[in-house]
C-alpha cells in the first residue's frame, strides 16, 4: 500500500491580511469521489517554526505570556483534486481546504519588522477511506512541495551594480502581452494589448524590508497589481516592480526612521528604475511610470517625485510619514509637475496624517497642483469577507489603509466627491493607468 512517500503539498492565498497556507493537498493510494470524504477522514495539526527550526513562541492578545504557537486547525471542506488542487470529480489526490487563522499564517511580525515562518503540519487519517480500495492508517508529515497560485509571472532578481554602495534586490511581473478573448459577453471586445506597457513601481512599508526579497511582494496584497481587475486598466499588461530596501526607506543616514524627509535610497533606486527599464525598453512605455508606495514606501514615493520631477506620470502615496517641517517652497515647487494621489486614514496610529499628507496636500492644490485625497474615517474590511463575531464589518488598525488601495476603494476627494478625469469618475488605478507624463489631471 505504501510504494510511495506520504507527503503533502501546501497551497498559498495572498490575502489582505497577508500570505496564508489555504489548502494541502494529499497524493491518496486510491481513487476517491466527494462522497467517499463525507465524514472527512483527516484532522491537521500544524506548528509554526522560525527559519533556525524553532518552534515560533507568540503572545497573543488574551495572553500574559508567549506561548507556543500550535495547534490543531478545523478543516473547511474535502474535495478530490488534481496535483495542484484543483478540483475534480474523482482523483488519488485530496485538498483539505484550512481557515485563514494565525496558525496557518506564513509571515510573523508587526509593521516594523516581519520575517517568514514555516507552519509543519501533521495530518492524521481518522476515518476509513471507502475508495476503489479502502484505505486507513496513513500519517502526513513531509512538506513536498508549496504552491502559490498568484505569483504566476512574479520573478525576483538583483541589481546588477551597486550605487553609493548599495544594490537592491528586486521582485518584478512580466505581463502577458498576447491579446485574449474575453468570456462571452454580447458587448464585450477583445482586448488587444500594447506593445509597449505602462510600468508600476511598488514600494513596501518598514515591515517588508529586509533580504527577504519576496516579503517586499507577498508580505501585503502587492499581488494584486498583477491580477485582472487592475491590469485590466492598464490594457491588460502592466508590469509591476517592487524593489526590497534593507533597512527603511526613510533611512537618512542619521536616523533609520527619522523626520528629515530625506532618503540614502534615492540614487540606488532611480538607478534600480532606470536598470530595469533599459533591459526591457522594448515592452515598457516611458511616459507611463507610476511610482507608489505605502507607509514608509508611501514616504519614499512623494521622496523620488521630489528627487525625480520630469519622470513619473504620477504617484500615489498611501498613509505616507513625509513630515510638514520639510515641506518647504522647494518641496512644492518639485511635487508640482508629478499629478498625485494621497490616501490617508483619520484617527491613524502610526503616521498622523495632520502633521504628513493634509498640510502636503493642501499647499499643493493652494499652489494649483494636480492632487487628489482619499480619506477614509476608519480603516474596515468593505469585501464582505471578513467580520466581527457580531456580524458587523472587521475593523483594521487604520494604518492598514492599503488594503482599501488594492481593493480598488479608493475614489473620492478629500470633500467626499467623486474624483472626475475628462469628466468621468474613476478611481485611483483607472487615473493612474490614464495618465501620461504630460497629461493634466
Amino acid at each position: 500500500m505504501r510504494d510511495y512517500e506520504l507527503s503533502y503539498t501546501t497551497i498559498s492565498t495572498l490575502g489582505d491580511f497577508g500570505p496564508w497556507i489555504s489548502s494541502i493537498v494529499l497524493k491518496l493510494p486510491t481513487q476517491v469521489r466527494a462522497a467517499d470524504l463525507n465524514p472527512l477522514p483527516f484532522n491537521v495539526y500544524v506548528e509554526r517554526h522560525e527559519q533556525d527550526g524553532t518552534l515560533l513562541m507568540r503572545q497573543e492578545a488574551h495572553e500574559t505570556r508567549a506561548i507556543p504557537s500550535r495547534g490543531y486547525l478545523d478543516v473547511l471542506t474535502a474535495y478530490p483534486c488534481d496535483a495542484e488542487g484543483r478540483r475534480c470529480a474523482e482523483s488519488s489526490y485530496v485538498a483539505l481546504e484550512l481557515p485563514e487563522c494565525r496558525l496557518t499564517k506564513t509571515i510573523e511580525g508587526s509593521v516594523l519588522h516581519s520575517r517568514f515562518v514555516e507552519p509543519q503540519f501533521r495530518i492524521t487519517q481518522t476515518a476509513t477511506l471507502a475508495g476503489s480500495e479502502p484505505v486507513c492508517g496513513l500519517v502526513y508529515t513531509t512538506c513536498e512541495r508549496s504552491l502559490t497560485p498568484q505569483l504566476k509571472g512574479w520573478n525576483k532578481a538583483r541589481m546588477q551594480e551597486a550605487v553609493d554602495d548599495i544594490q537592491l534586490e528586486y521582485g518584478y511581473f512580466t505581463p502577458n502581452f498576447c491579446d485574449e478573448k474575453p468570456p462571452f459577453s454580447g458587448f464585450r471586445k477583445q482586448q488587444h494589448k500594447p506593445e509597449r506597457a505602462a510600468l508600476i513601481i511598488w514600494l513596501h512599508g518598514a515591515g517588508e524590508g529586509g533580504h527577504e526579497v519576496e516579503r517586499a511582494y507577498t508580505g501585503n496584497r502587492v499581488t494584486a497589481l498583477s491580477q485582472a481587475p487592475i491590469q485590466t486598466y492598464f490594457d491588460g499588461a502592466a508590469w509591476v516592480l517592487v524593489p526590497q530596501c534593507p533597512s527603511f526607506w526613510m533611512d537618512d543616514g542619521d536616523e533609520q526612521l527619522g523626520r528629515s524627509n530625506q532618503s540614502i535610497y534615492s540614487r540606488p533606486l532611480k538607478a534600480l528604475i532606470d536598470e530595469f527599464i533599459c533591459a526591457h525598453q522594448d515592452q515598457i512605455d516611458p511616459t507611463r511610470i507610476i511610482i507608489g508606495g505605502l507607509s514608509n514606501g508611501g514616504f519614499m514615493t512623494i521622496r523620488m517625485c521630489i528627487d525625480y520631477p520630469d519622470f513619473f506620470a504620477g504617484g500615489l502615496a498611501v498613509c505616507a510619514p513625509f513630515f510638514k517641517e520639510n515641506q518647504g517652497a522647494e518641496v512644492l515647487h518639485a511635487l508640482h509637475t508629478t499629478p498625485l494621489w494621497f490616501v490617508h486614514a483619520k484617527g491613524d496610529e502610526l503616521v498622523n496624517p495632520a502633521d504628513t499628507a493634509l498640510p502636503l496636500y493642501h499647499a499643493l492644490i493652494a499652489q494649483g497642483s494636480r492632487a487628489h485625497f482619499t480619506y477614509f474615517d476608519r480603516v474596515e474590511d468593505l469585501t464582505g469577507v471578513y467580520r466581527e463575531p457580531d456580524g458587523r464589518r472587521k475593523r483594521i488598525f487604520n494604518h492598514g489603509v492599503w488594503i482599501h488601495v488594492y481593493n480598488d476603494f479608493c475614489r473620492t476627494e478629500l470633500d467626499g466627491t467623486q474624483v472626475m478625469l475628462n469628466s468621468e469618475p474613476v478611481g485611483i488605478w483607472e487615473w493612474a493607468a490614464r495618465l501620461r507624463r504630460t497629461t493634466q489631471a
